[in-house]
């Protein structure tokens, strides 16, 4: 009889600590909604210009003119909205951003390094329609000039259990990222990696801290059947604090 009440109150305690376990699990799932504030580098992208023969003093049936881009950190901003199924989390993630360009600066006509005349930086300025061109030789800064970056992403992570409040996370995503120079933008395919960690204040709330590298395809944006500039890969870094809800 004391083995067979033995026996019972061992099998209670068991169902006890699997409904427990069964309950925390249930707790950790769900939807949750979170926003981040961030500081995003750009790696200088290149810029190419292109033109009918003889824009930049060349002889054939298209004139090229290749720059590269050196802009400033940025602050961003985004919000998320996703499910946490326990251990694996998926979200659409909005993200913006916006660099200022420090400077332009020119690295070939038609395919050969040149150095400008003060009359050649002249027609290039009128080639940008800058209002103010500042910067001396093949370097040129423009006030106003920005790169804008808009982008949304569809993201899985990977949480890691480690016990305690902390938990670390990584994965990433694919979207799209709208981007801008100067007026003139398009959307492009888009991906990214990252990895942080997640503080738990309580049940529902918790504060984050990450790591993401995003890369926008190159792209090209024509100004007309003649005319436009091509863009290398835009390639961002940024670390990110943020507010995660669960619900």
């Amino acid at each position: 009889m004391r083995a067979f009440f033995r026996t019972v109150a061992a099998t209670a305690i068991a169902s006890s600590m699997a409904t427990a376990a069964q309950a925390a699990d249930a707790d950790d799932k769900g939807l949750y909604v979170a926003v981040n504030v961030g500081s995003a580098s750009l790696s200088d992208p290149t810029i190419t210009y292109y033109d009918v023969g003889g824009t930049f003093g060349g002889a054939g049936p298209t004139d090229t003119a290749n720059a590269s881009l050196d802009t400033k950190s940025a602050t961003t901003f985004g919000g998320t909205i996703g499910y946490d199924f326990g251990t694996i989390r998926t979200d659409l993630e909005i993200q913006y951003g916006r660099h200022n360009i420090s400077s332009l600066t020119l690295i070939g006509l038609n395919g050969t390094a040149t150095t400008l005349s003060a009359a050649e930086r002249a027609d290039v300025c009128d080639y940008l329609e800058a209002d103010t061109c500042g910067g001396t030789g093949n370097t040129f800064t423009i006030p106003g000039s920005r790169v804008r970056q808009l982008s949304a992403m569809g993201n899985l992570w990977l949480d890691l259990p480690i016990g305690g409040s902390i938990v670390p996370y990584a994965g990433g995503g694919l979207g799209i990222s709208g981007f801008e120079v100067d007026g003139e933008g398009k959307g492009k395919f888009a991906w990214q990696l990252g990895a942080g960690v997640a503080v738990q204040l309580s049940s529902a709330f918790a504060i984050t801290a990450d790591y993401r590298h995003r890369e926008v395809s190159n792209t090209e944006i024509a100004y007309d059947n003649a005319s436009g500039f091509r863009v290398s890969k835009l390639k961002t870094d940024s670390v990110q604090v943020g507010l995660r809800v669960m619900f």
